[in-house]
């Protein structure tokens, strides 16, 4: 639990970039790789079970999840360390900064995407009973990290429609980091409400 909640702390951070600072985004990208080693390490009963047992929707959505998060996790560390300006200039590496740039912009956004509706996933077991004011709560950050989707231009991103993020220096981090937190919780939300529906649903393949 200690490790998940730190990744999901680290989250909203990394995704400031230059906000936060370089170096300290290039030292929290190798603090999320140790945590994401720590995480599969601690649930590697994961790993050995996924040829056996029955595929249930839930769990094909899931197991996809998961797969593609652990491509997006392979992806960020290594172009990342390609285009590093301060950690990993000991490195020979050159020539591939632009190359890495867009690997890195695109694991980056479909990652922090992914990691949202993957805790949902795992929300949907865990919060058994919602309060009222839990859901409504929940509802009213989510509509908000729908307007962030476009005033972030996040939706550019996810689709290299633009590639480069504009980083407004004279921003304030603390919004930066409490917009990015409801588009969070709006994905989580949608694959905590995916995860019941999937529940629902009899049968398996």
């Amino acid at each position: 639990m200690a490790v998940d909640v730190a990744m999901t702390a680290l989250l909203p951070c990394l995704m400031a970039y230059s906000l936060i600072g370089e170096t300290f985004h290039e030292a929290a990208g190798v603090a999320m790789l140790a945590l994401f080693i720590g995480h599969h390490v601690l649930n590697r009963g994961w790993l050995k079970g996924l040829f056996r047992g029955r595929y249930t929707p839930y769990r094909i959505v899931q197991t996809i999840v998961d797969l593609l998060l652990c491509v997006v996790m392979v992806s960020l560390p290594l172009s990342g360390i390609l285009m590093s300006k301060h950690l990993f200039l000991f490195l020979p590496v050159t020539g591939l900064a632009a190359t890495a740039r867009t690997v890195h912009l695109l694991a980056a956004y479909w990652g922090f995407l992914l990691m949202s509706f993957h805790l949902g996933l795992h929300l949907e077991r865990m919060l058994k009973k919602r309060p009222p004011w839990l859901m409504i709560t929940a509802a009213a950050v989510s509509l908000y990290g729908v307007t962030v989707l476009f005033r972030r231009d996040i939706l550019d991103y996810l689709f290299l429609r633009s590639r480069f993020v504009f980083f407004d220096p004279s921003a304030s981090l603390s919004l930066f980091i409490l917009d990015y937190i409801s588009v969070m919780v709006l994905f989580a939300g949608i694959g905590c409400r995916i995860g019941q529906l999937l529940k629902g649903r009899r049968g398996t393949v």
